[in-house]
C-alpha cells in the first residue's frame, strides 16, 4: 500500500427506524446537506441528508486501522444524533417506505448527479421517483498518485472482480439494484475513482469494514501493478451478468477462476 499511496474514503447511507418502521431522518442533523455536509470533528468526518437517511463522510485512509476508527467514529456520533431524537439506526439495505415521510422535495430527490457505467460506456438511466423503495449505498472512494480516466476505469472493473462479486456472499439484498449500484457504476473524481456498487451492508460489522478495505486495496494493486488488463479481457463481460443476476452458484464458479489465474500470472 506505501507503495502506491493509495488511500481509501466512504460516504455511506443509513437508515432510521422508529422500532421496526423506517422513517425519515431530514431535519435531524440540523443543516448537513449534499452540497453543504456539516463537520462533526475537525479532522474531516462529515455527516449530511441524503433522501430520507443518514449519510456521513470519512477523510481518506492510508490504514486499515484509521479506516476502521472513522467509521465507528461516524457511526457512534449518528447512533447518539438518532436516539436523542427517539430513533435508532437500521441495518437495512433496502426499504419500501411508508409514503407519509415521502412527501417533501428532499425525500422525492433521486442522487444529486449522475453516475457513469463502465461497462455501458454511458451514464446510468436515472431512477424513478414514482416508487416508495429507496435504499442505503456504501460507496468506495479511491485515491492513488496520478490519477488518468483510464486507469480509474480499470480500478472500477478490478473493483467488481474482487469486491462486489465476493460480497454477494455478504450482502442478502437483492433489491437496491433496482434503483442503483449496478456493477460497474463510478465516478471519476480529481483523486481517483468512486466505486458506487456497494450498499452499506459492510458499515455493519469491523469484520466486514476490513474485509471492504482489504479487497479494495487487492483491487487497486493489482491495476497498478499491471497485471488487470487480461483479467478484464477474459472475465468482465461474466462479471456485470452475475451481480445483475445475483446468481451466487455462478459467483462461486467465476471467483474462482479469476483467482486461479490470478495465481498463474503472479
Amino acid at each position: 500500500m506505501k507503495k502506491y499511496n493509495i488511500t481509501l474514503g466512504a460516504d455511506p447511507e443509513i437508515f432510521i427506524k422508529n422500532e421496526n418502521e423506517i422513517v425519515s431522518a431530514e431535519g435531524l442533523t440540523e443543516g448537513g446537506t449534499k452540497y453543504s455536509p456539516k463537520p462533526i470533528s475537525e479532522l474531516g468526518h462529515m455527516i449530511q441528508e441524503d433522501g430520507i437517511m443518514f449519510e456521513y463522510n470519512i477523510p481518506p485512509c492510508s490504514t486499515k486501522e484509521e479506516w476502521v476508527q472513522n467509521h465507528k467514529f461516524c457511526l457512534n456520533f449518528l447512533s447518539d444524533l438518532a436516539k436523542n431524537n427517539g430513533f435508532e439506526l437500521s441495518n437495512v439495505v433496502s426499504a419500501e417506505v411508508n409514503p407519509i415521510y415521502l412527501q417533501t422535495p428532499q425525500a422525492s430527490t433521486f442522487g444529486c448527479e449522475p453516475d457513469f457505467n463502465v461497462y455501458l460506456k454511458d451514464q446510468n438511466p436515472t431512477p424513478s421517483n414514482k416508487t416508495n423503495l429507496r435504499c442505503a449505498g456504501g460507496h468506495v472512494a479511491i485515491g492513488y498518485e496520478n490519477p488518468e480516466f483510464e486507469i480509474s476505469e480499470k480500478i472500477v472493473y478490478a473493483f467488481d472482480m474482487f469486491v462486489v462479486l465476493p460480497a454477494l456472499f455478504k450482502d442478502n439484498d437483492t433489491r437496491r439494484r433496482e434503483l442503483y449500484g449496478k456493477p460497474g457504476s463510478f465516478r471519476v473524481k480529481d483523486w481517483g475513482v468512486e466505486c458506487r456498487a456497494l450498499s452499506n451492508f459492510w458499515i455493519q460489522s469491523e469484520e466486514l469494514m476490513n474485509w471492504v478495505f482489504d479487497q479494495t486495496i487487492k483491487a487497486v494493486t493489482t491495476v497498478l501493478d499491471g497485471n488487470i488488463d487480461e483479467l478484464i479481457q477474459e472475465f468482465s463481460k461474466e462479471v456485470n451478468e452475475v451481480i445483475l443476476n445475483y446468481d451466487l452458484e455462478a459467483a462461486s464458479k467465476l471467483i474462482n477462476k479469476i483467482e486461479e489465474k490470478v495465481l498463474i500470472n503472479n
